[in-house]
């Protein structure tokens, strides 16, 4: 009995150890499949709409400011997708970063989707509050209030400019919020900025681009034309 437990015991190591050297290679294969199969149909999908599909763009690795670009290093935005949404510029891609190294190291993965302004604004963020960021915001004071009470208690907001995020903010912006109560977004330099982690699909871009389209109509025009003057009173 005493020679046959450690005989058992390591012939159960051996076949567990055996198990995840057949199983790792397995996985492997099927996320390489899942990649390619995505990549071909974000291809597919762009060709249909008559958009640009690119495998990479290094140049949007350093074309936003704020979370999560700058951060970690092997940044990589991948599976790009540019076109135009209701007249305006936008571009999805999948944005990659690592953090760590060794045993800490850690791979996060982005969907991006980006429409353009027109027009260089303030930075906005506008999000659902959740109970840490309430805490932080009671502390800090960093929270802008917009004077509606149900949205500023279910909405965090924050800008370096009050007024652009109540002039931004208003009834009829705060009703298309209110049916995507999920929805977190910014503005960031020229651009309105919609960023998830993981990966979308073309149903979420088309979703997310007809959501951040609804919002940009809803803004008066003058509040553009106020920040840069020379912006066309019709796009």
């Amino acid at each position: 009995m005493d020679v046959v437990l450690p005989l058992i015991l390591f012939g159960l190591l051996g076949a567990v150890t055996l198990g995840v050297l057949v199983l790792v290679p397995v996985l492997l294969v099927q996320a390489h499949r899942r990649a390619v199969e995505r990549r071909a149909g974000l291809a597919a999908y762009a060709q249909a709409r008559e958009w640009e599909y690119r495998p990479q763009d290094p140049a949007l690795v350093g074309r936003f400011h704020g979370a999560p670009f700058g951060r970690g290093h092997g940044q990589r935005a991948v599976n790009v997708i540019l076109g135009r949404y209701d007249g305006r510029a936008f571009t999805a891609f999948d944005y990659h970063y690592v953090t760590g190294s060794g045993d800490e190291r850690r791979s996060h993965d982005c969907s991006v989707i980006a429409l353009n302004l027109g027009v260089t604004a303030p930075d906005l963020a506008v999000g659902p509050t959740t109970t840490l960021r309430r805490w932080v915001d009671a502390l800090t004071g960093r929270d802008i209030a917009i004077g509606d009470p149900p949205f500023d208690e279910f909405f965090t907001v924050h800008s370096p400019s009050p007024e652009f995020a109540r002039d931004v903010l208003l009834s009829d912006v705060r009703d298309v919020m209110r049916h995507h109560p999920t929805l977190a977004w910014r503005i960031a330099g020229d651009s309105l900025l919609v960023i998830r982690p993981g990966g979308h699909t073309p149903a979420d871009v088309d979703a997310t681009l007809q959501a951040m389209g609804a919002l940009l109509d809803r803004v008066p025009e003058h509040v553009w034309h106020r920040l840069d003057p020379r912006r066309e009173q019709e796009r």
